[in-house]
């Protein structure tokens, strides 16, 4: 994807960042990562999801929801508070 950045003349930005799979200790992350939310999705997203969609009410906001505090725990990794991306606007 950066190459197709570059190709169309857009400004890439690169961010340093170790990849998973190269490490054993990236690999030992991701996988616990994905054990625990995927325990966390079944386990307790699941059944919310289901009942909310029998009482005709609408899972996917509550799955927008979800997803928009994922990005949000994502840029606080990226960028920690007091970084000025770490913080989104209210």
């Amino acid at each position: 994807m950066d190459d197709d950045l570059a190709r169309d003349g857009a400004d890439a930005v690169i961010i340093e960042r170790m990849v998973l799979a190269d490490t054993e200790d990236g690999r030992a992350v991701s996988a616990a990562f994905v054990d625990s939310f995927g325990r966390f999705m079944s386990a307790d997203v699941r059944p919310v999801l289901r009942r909310m969609a029998a009482d005709g009410a609408e899972p996917q906001l509550l799955v927008n929801g979800l997803a928009e505090l994922l990005r949000m725990t994502a840029d606080s990794i990226e960028f920690p508070l007091g970084h000025e991306r770490g913080t989104r606007p209210s």
